[in-house]
C-alpha cells in the first residue's frame, strides 16, 4: 500500500497573523520538522532562489539543473525534493494563497498562471546579477517587514513586496524555453487565462471546445493563441496536465487506476489507460510498478581515488550509493575483494546492490549480475563517482563503449536500464 506524500502548510503568524515565512539555505537543510530531501508538497506557494550552488531539484518526476542565481516557482500540489547537497545558498519565501487572492485583473492573472502554475515551461527562471541584487533588496525589505508587527497596513505592505518580487520575475526573469509573455497582447493574455482555466477544471473538462467557450473565443483563434505562446497545442496542454495529475497519484496514492481515473473525470478507465499510454510511453500501471523500483536503491561504482575505475573486475575499491527515491541517503566506500572468477558480482550481491554502474565489463560478469537480478550500467565515463551517480539518477548520463579491453574481462554488453 502506497504512502500518501507529505503535505506541508504554512500557519498564521500568532503576532501579526501573516502567512508568509522566510527561510534561508542552508540552516534550511536543518529543519527538523520537515525533510526537504524526500519527495513533498505545499498548501501555499514557494520560491526558492539558488543565489550560489550547483546540484539538481527535482520537480514533478523531471530533474532540473541548479546554479548561481536560479528561481523555482513551486505551486500548491507540485511534487519536489532536493537532490542532497547542503551547500546551497540562498533564501526561500513561502506564503499562502490569500497573497495572490486577487484574480480580476489581467497583471494578477499574469503572476499566478505564467510565473506559477506554467506546466507548459520550465519550472524556474534565470536572474542577472544586477536583478539578483534588485530582488535581494526587496527580500531584506520583507525581513524588515516581519519584524514590524503591529505597523499600519502591516499585511498590505507585505502582500505588495511579494507582488514586487512577481513583477521583477516577469518583466527581467528569463525562462530557458519561453519567449516573454506581454500583458498588453491579446494573444498572450488569453493563453495565460487559458493556463488558469486548465489548472481549475482539467478534472472534469477536456476538450479544447469547453475551453475555448469559457474563454468566449473560437476553437481555431484559441489555437492560434496558443501556437505562438507554446511548443505545444490546447489540447496538448490539457491532456499533458491531465497525465501529470495521474503521474502524481500513481506514485503518491494508494487509490486504483479505476479510481484515479474516476477522479480525473474518465467514466471509461479504458479511455484513460489508453491517454496516458499515449503520453507517459507505457501503461498506468508499469509506470507505477517502476516509480516503486526506484524508491530505494543500492548503486555500486567500480571505483579508485573516487572516480570510476574503467575495469569492472579490477577495480580496487567499490562505491556503494543508499538511494531512496532517487536521492542519494548514504555512501560508503569499500576495498574489493581478491581478484577471482565472480568474485565481485558475488561480493555485491552480499551487499544488497541492486544497480551497477561501470566502464568496461566482460560478458561472464554481465551474465552472473544477471542472475544474482543485479541491474548493469556500461560504458559510463571514468568520471568522479559523486557527479556520476548525480547524472545516473538524473537520466543525463552519457554512455559510451561497455567492451572491457582488459585482459582479465571478455565479451560484449549493451547498456540497458532494467
Amino acid at each position: 500500500m502506497k504512502e500518501e506524500i507529505k503535505t506541508y502548510a504554512i500557519g498564521k503568524s500568532v503576532t501579526s497573523g501573516l502567512e508568509l515565512e522566510l527561510q534561508y539555505m542552508p540552516s534550511f537543510f536543518s529543519n527538523r520538522g520537515k525533510n526537504p530531501m524526500q519527495p513533498h508538497a505545499h498548501k501555499f506557494y514557494q520560491i526558492i532562489w539558488f543565489k550560489r550552488g550547483h546540484g539538481m531539484h527535482y520537480v514533478d518526476f523531471t530533474a532540473y539543473p541548479v546554479s548561481d542565481n536560479t528561481l523555482f516557482f513551486i505551486a500548491p500540489n507540485q511534487i519536489h525534493t532536493f537532490d542532497g547537497a547542503k551547500d546551497y545558498e540562498g533564501v526561500i519565501i513561502q506564503f499562502n494563497a490569500n497573497f495572490l487572492a486577487d484574480e480580476q485583473s489581467s497583471e494578477s492573472i499574469f503572476l499566478k498562471y505564467n510565473v506559477f502554475n506554467a506546466y507548459d515551461a520550465l519550472p524556474y527562471y534565470k536572474v542577472s546579477n544586477d536583478e539578483a541584487k534588485r530582488l535581494d533588496a526587496i527580500v531584506r525589505d520583507m525581513q524588515r517587514e516581519l519584524s514590524l508587527v503591529g505597523a499600519f497596513a502591516h499585511s498590505d505592505y507585505m502582500q505588495s513586496l511579494v507582488h514586487l518580487f512577481l513583477i521583477r520575475m516577469q518583466r527581467s526573469g528569463e525562462r530557458k524555453d519561453h519567449s516573454p509573455l506581454y500583458v498588453t497582447s491579446n494573444a498572450h493574455c488569453t493563453f495565460v487565462r487559458f493556463r488558469q482555466l486548465i489548472e481549475q477544471y482539467f478534472r472534469m473538462k477536456h476538450t479544447v471546445s469547453e475551453y475555448a467557450d469559457m474563454l468566449n473565443v473560437s476553437t481555431r483563434s484559441l489555437t492560434n493563441y496558443v501556437g505562438q505562446c507554446s511548443c505545444q497545442s490546447p489540447l496538448q496542454m490539457i491532456n499533458e496536465r491531465i497525465v501529470l495529475e495521474a503521474k502524481r497519484m500513481l506514485q503518491h496514492s494508494p487509490m486504483s487506476i479505476k479510481e484515479i481515473a474516476h477522479t480525473l473525470g474518465f467514466n471509461d478507465p479504458s479511455y484513460f489507460v489508453k491517454l496516458f499510454k499515449r503520453l507517459a510511453g507505457e501503461m498506468p500501471s508499469t509506470f507505477r510498478n517502476k516509480q516503486s523500483q526506484y524508491m530505494k536503491q543500492k548503486i555500486a561504482v567500480p571505483t579508485s581515488n573516487e572516480t570510476l575505475f574503467p575495469h569492472f573486475g579490477k577495480a580496487p575499491q567499490v562505491t556503494i550509493y543508499d538511494v531512496d527515491n532517487k536521492q542519494v541517503t548514504g555512501k560508503n566506500i569499500l576495498t574489493s575483494p581478491e581478484h577471482a572468477h565472480g568474485a565481485m558480482p558475488r561480493f555485491l550481491h552480499e551487499q544488497g546492490v541492486t544497480d551497477v554502474v561501470c566502464g568496461g565489463l566482460g560478458a561472464g560478469a554481465v551474465k552472473l549480475l544477471d542472475e544474482l537480478h543485479i541491474n548493469v550500467h556500461g560504458g559510463a565515463p571514468a568520471i568522479a563517482t559523486d557527479e556520476l551517480i548525480s547524472l545516473f539518477l538524473a537520466d543525463k548520463l552519457e554512455y559510451g563503449d561497455a567492451t572491457c579491453h582488459h585482459d582479465a574481462c571478455d565479451g560484449k554488453h549493451e547498456h540497458h536500464h532494467a
